[in-house]
C-alpha cells in the first residue's frame, strides 16, 4: 500500500489516529487449522453494485475440534448455506465471525473441504483506510483488502500468517475483462457474461488477493529474469489512460531488472506480473497485479516511484509477508527505501539522499511511537509515517553503519532464506540476518530505532557545545554533545568534521551517554564543526546557546 505524499499523511493522522478495526480477536478460534487452497467463485451485478458466490475452503486441522470459524463482515455478507460434500452444515454468522459447526470432531492430522455459499453488497467507498468492493462509474468494479477487508468480500481466514494457494473465477457482463492475482488460465463466455478463471501457483496472504474488473483496454511486453526466465508484463487501464500509460509504464522492465540485482529473482516468476488502473484511493501491492489508482495516471512518469515501491513488496510483503501487523514496517519501510535505492540507481547518490532527507527533516514528532505496532487490529498504528518512513530511516542508517557491501548482503540474504520465502517473518527474523552476516549483535540498534516505544520523541535530541585550546603545535577541541531525551539514551555513532585554518579533519565518535565529551586533536586553530553533515543518524541537533 503506497502512501503518495509525505505532507498528505499528516491530516489524516489527525483525524484517523483513534481509529480502530473493531474485531472479535479471539485467535484461538483460528489456531485450529491452516488453510491450504481456496477455490472462489464470484459473480459481480454492476447495476445493483452486489455480488455473490461461493467459495471452497480446503484445510488441514491442526488441534481437534469441532467447529470451523472463519472471518465474515455482517455488514456486507449474508451467509445462504454451508456445505461439507452433500451435507448441509449449521452455522452462526456474528460479530464478524462465520463459526460452522461440524457433524463430528476431527482431530489432526486430517483435514477438511467446506464449501460457503453467499451473498453480498459494499459499503465501501473506495478510502484508503478502508476496504472491500468499489463499484465506481463507468462499469468499474475492483477489491482492496489490505489489512483485514477480504472478510468483506468473502469469507476467508483473514490473517496474514495463513498463506494458501487460490483459484478465482469472476463472472462479469462480457464488455469486461476481470483481473486478478496468478495466471489465466481460461474465459467461459455464456449468455452475454464472461467468466475468468485465474489461479496461483504460489501461496498468498488473503489481503493479497484481488479483483479489478472494467472495460479495460490490454497491452503487454515480453520480461526475460536474471536466471533468463521468460514472463509476460501485462497492463490493464482505463481507455481514455491508455496513451498515458504506455510512458507511465515504460521503465516497468528497468524497475524489475534493478531489483533483481540487489534482492534477488522475482518471486512470481512462473506467473507473471503487471498493473491494473482502479478509481478511488486504491494504489496497493497485490500479488502479481498492483493496482494503481486513476489520478497517478499523468503521462509524464510522474509517479515512477509509486510504481517502484509496489513492485519492491512483490519481495517484502507478498513473498515474505508479515506474521502480524505489528510487523508492518518490515513490509512498508522496505518498499519506501526501495524507492530511495530506486532513485540512486536512476539519478545518483546526491537524488538519493535528497529523498532520504526529505523524510528525515519531517517536523520533531511526525513519527512518534514504537514502529512495531502496539495493537494488532488499529489501522493507524499499522499504517502510519512511523512504518514507512522512519522504517525507510532505519535501513538508511544500518546501511550507512554496516557499509553497503555487509548491508546489500543482509538484504540479499533475507530474500533468499528459504524458511521466509513464500512465509511469515517477524522482526526478530531481520535482526538475526543481520547479525549472521555482519558478525556482532545488533540488538542495541533495533531496540532503540524500532522497538522502543515512546510518545515525547521521535528522534534523539541533540544538544551541542565545543571549545579549544592550544597545546604544544597543535589544538585540543572539547566537544560535549548532551542527549536531551533521557529516555532513552540512544547509542549514536556520528561523524564529526572539523574545518580548521588550514584543512578539513574527519573524526568518528560513539555517543551513547546523557552527556558526554570528547576531546579531537586537530593541527591548526578549529573555526567550525560540522555532526554528521551526512545525515547517516536520524536526529534533532542545535547548538547550545552561548
Amino acid at each position: 500500500m503506497s502512501l503518495l505524499y509525505l505532507n498528505m499523511l499528516l491530516p489524516l493522522l489527525v483525524f484517523y489516529s483513534s481509529s480502530l478495526i473493531a474485531e472479535n480477536t479471539n485467535y484461538d478460534r483460528f489456531n485450529v487449522y491452516n488453510i491450504n487452497h481456496y477455490n472462489l467463485r464470484i459473480n459481480f451485478d454492476l447495476e445493483r453494485k452486489s455480488f455473490n458466490g461461493n467459495v471452497e475452503v480446503t484445510a488441514e486441522i491442526q488441534q481437534t475440534t469441532n467447529e470451523f470459524t472463519l472471518h465474515a463482515s455482517n455488514a456486507t455478507l449474508t451467509i445462504d448455506s454451508v456445505f461439507y460434500f452433500q451435507h448441509t452444515l449449521n452455522f452462526q454468522h456474528k460479530s464478524d465471525l462465520l463459526t460452522i459447526l461440524l457433524t463430528s470432531i476431527l482431530n489432526p492430522p486430517s483435514s477438511i473441504k467446506l464449501t460457503i455459499f453467499y451473498h453480498g453488497t459494499s459499503d465501501f467507498k473506495g478510502d484508503f483506510e478502508d476496504g472491500g468492493v468499489y463499484f465506481s462509474a463507468n462499469d468499474r468494479v475492483a477489491t482492496s483488502s489490505e489489512p483485514k477487508f477480504a472478510r468483506k468480500w468473502f469469507p476467508c481466514k483473514d490473517v496474514p500468517s495463513d498463506k494458501a494457494t487460490a483459484s478465482i473465477a469472476i463472472t462479469v457482463p462480457d464488455s469486461l475483462i476481470a483481473v486478478s492475482t496468478g495466471l489465466l488460465m481460461k474465459t467461459e463466455h455464456k449468455n452475454g457474461s464472461v467468466t475468468y478463471h485465474w489461479n496461483t501457483k504460489y501461496p498468498i496472504a488473503t489481503y493479497l488477493i484481488s479483483v479489478a474488473a472494467a472495460p479495460y483496454k490490454k497491452f503487454s511486453e515480453d520480461y526475460k529474469s536474471i536466471s533468463w526466465k521468460q514472463m509476460k508484463i501485462n497492463y490493464y487501464v482505463f481507455p481514455e489512460d491508455s496513451i498515458k500509460a504506455r510512458t507511465d509504464f515504460i521503465n516497468t522492465t528497468k524497475i524489475l531488472s534493478f531489483f533483481e540485482q540487489i534482492f534477488g529473482e522475482y518471486p512470481f516468476i512462473e506467473e507473471k506480473f503487471g498493473f491494473a488502473e482502479v478509481d478511488g484511493e486504491m494504489t496497493m501491492e497485490n500479488q502479481t497485479i498492483p493496482s494503481i489508482q486513476q489520478n497517478m495516471f499523468t503521462g509524464d512518469r510522474q509517479y515512477e516511484l509509486t510504481l517502484a515501491h509496489e513492485t519492491a513488496h512483490q519481495w517484502f510483503g507478498n513473498m515474505i509477508t508479515p506474521a502480524d501487523w505489528k510487523h508492518t514496517w518490515l513490509n512498508e519501510g522496505f518498499a519506501t527505501y526501495s524507492e530511495a535505492l530506486y532513485l540512486e540507481h536512476r539519478k545518483g547518490a546526491e537524488a538519493y539522499q535528497k529523498y532520504i532527507n526529505s523524510m528525515i527533516s519531517m517536523p520533531e514528532g511526525t513519527y512518534a511511537g514504537s514502529v512495531i505496532g502496539q495493537s494488532d487490529t488499529a489501522f493507524w498504528d499499522s499504517f502510519s509515517p512511523r512504518q514507512y518512513y522512519k522504517g525507510a530511516i532505519v535501513l538508511h542508517m544500518l546501511r550507512r553503519m554496516l557499509g553497503d557491501s555487509v548491508f546489500f548482503k543482509c538484504l540479499r540474504n533475507y530474500s533468499s532464506n528459504s524458511e521466509y520465502r513464500y512465509s511469515n517473518v517477524r522482526t526478530e527474523d531481520f535482526v538475526k540476518v543481520c547479525e549472521d552476516v555482519y558478525g556482532q549483535n545488533l540488538q542495541w540498534f533495533f531496540d532503540q530505532w524500532i522497538y522502543t516505544a515512546t510518545d515525547s520523541i521521535d528522534r534523539p535530541m541533540l544538544e551541542y557545545d565545543w571549545t579549544y585550546s592550544s597545546e604544544n603545535n597543535s589544538y585540543q577541541l572539547e566537544l560535549t554533545i548532551e542527549q536531551q531525551n533521557k529516555n532513552p539514551v540512544y547509542r549514536l555513532p556520528l561523524d564529526v568534521s572539523v574545518k580548521t585554518l588550514d584543512s578539513l579533519q574527519s573524526f568518528t565518535i560513539l555517543d551513547s551517554l546523557t552527556t558526554q565529551t570528547f576531546r579531537l586533536t586537530v593541527n591548526s586553530k578549529p573555526q567550525t564543526i560540522t555532526i554528521d553533515g551526512d545525515n547517516k543518524i536520524f536526529k534533532m541537533l542545535k547548538k547550545k546557546r552561548d
